[in-house]
């Protein structure tokens, strides 16, 4: 998707550090599919979504997600629908949370040459508490400049009615992948930006923490399906010990293993991530890209413990430079041996030129 046009306020975030993996921003106009699920993208709107991250942790009956979601629009309405397995609680997150995982995470530097010689130039350079009959309101809060709605639903086409009522205009590709979500008894969170707060949103928006009763460790995705772009995502699991992926998606395509290791709470400065850290020590991160979401997206994210906590961090090679003070090492020793060469020449040359020294003559024998 492009990226906005408009100008200063008028391109607002839509979910700026808003996640939802497999959920739906959407607004009026129709939305359409993105890596969340569904993004406006009317013919007078412009929207973008760049990064789609989620932190995940599950203590074996409750799942917490963080999630994080960067986008852009220029819509005059926002909204966000996600999946649940359970009604969930909802909180504003830490976003440091995010910042300080990215950076605990990055490929480090491995010095696998040095460079001895400078470089020449040659080289390569909110709902009135009651709904349609098969949808029931189990919470409201206002988060922020939020309102958020926690529902529960049974069937499909009375959600999609319910939300419809207040503002969220989903396409019918979106009302179908909500179908399995209804029929397997999961909950949903509605977020949508308040209308008061509408006309000074400057587009940051706090992540979202949701909690849920849940079986397993998992990641709602099914909804990202009807997406027509390439789509991204990176996940950050929280456990005791490493995860792989299980599920039907990274069965087909397998998932790229970004970071594995034990992070010590202690040396981060966010007390939520290291309130988590406590909880779950071992982090894995996993990244995944999707060129056609419709035919690779199968499934839900599922976690489930790993046969052995090997750790992984990624590095990358660099070539360092051997210096002498501050000039590169090569040049600075040739200059030298040069010197040294040309005083030893020197110094042979008048050896050679220098007279041998006279002989005493022998005393005489008696």
């Amino acid at each position: 998707m492009g990226r906005g046009t408009g100008a200063g306020r008028a391109v607002r975030a839509t979910v700026v550090a808003l996640a939802l993996a497999g959920g739906a921003v959407v607004a009026a106009p129709p939305a359409v599919a993105c890596a969340c699920g569904g993004l406006v993208d009317g013919p007078a709107y412009d929207t973008s979504v760049s990064q789609e991250t989620a932190v995940l942790q599950w203590d074996g009956t409750t799942e917490t997600m963080l999630l994080e979601l960067d986008a852009l629009s220029n819509a005059p309405e926002v909204g966000l629908l996600l999946p649940t397995p359970a009604p969930a609680e909802v909180a504003l997150a830490d976003p440091q949370v995010f910042r300080e995982l990215d950076d605990l995470t990055q490929p480090r530097a491995v010095v696998s040459d040095h460079r001895w010689w400078p470089e020449l130039g040659f080289g390569t350079a909110g709902a009135d508490g009651a709904g349609a009959g098969g949808v029931a309101v189990l919470d409201e809060v206002r988060l922020g400049p939020l309102d958020v709605t926690t529902l529960a639903a049974t069937d499909p086409g009375e959600l999609g009615a319910w939300l419809t009522e207040r503002g969220f205009q989903l396409p019918e590709s979106i009302q179908t992948a909500l179908a399995p979500y209804v029929s397997e008894g999961w909950s949903f969170v509605a977020a949508r930006l308040a209308p008061e707060e509408a006309a000074a949103f400057d587009g940051t928006l706090q992540p979202l923490r949701v909690t849920f009763a849940s079986g397993s460790l998992v990641y709602p995705m099914r909804m990202s399906a009807v997406a027509d772009d390439t789509q991204s995502t990176r996940t950050y699991v929280l456990a005791d010990h490493r995860v792989d992926r299980t599920d039907a998606t990274a069965a087909a395509q397998e998932p790229t293993v970004r970071f594995a290791g034990r992070v010590d709470p202690a040396s981060v400065s966010s007390d939520e991530l290291a309130a988590l850290l406590a909880d779950g020590s071992f982090v894995t991160s996993h990244e995944q890209v999707f060129a056609d979401p419709g035919t690779e997206i199968v499934s839900d994210f599922v976690f489930e413990q790993a046969a052995a906590d090997v750790a992984y961090a990624p590095t990358f090679a660099v070539v360092a430079d051997k210096r002498i003070g501050p000039f590169f090492a090569g040049p600075v020793l040739a200059f030298t041996a040069v010197l040294a060469l040309a005083a030893l020449v020197v110094w042979s040359g008048r050896r050679r030129r220098a007279p041998a020294p006279a002989l005493a003559p022998r005393p005489a024998r008696a």
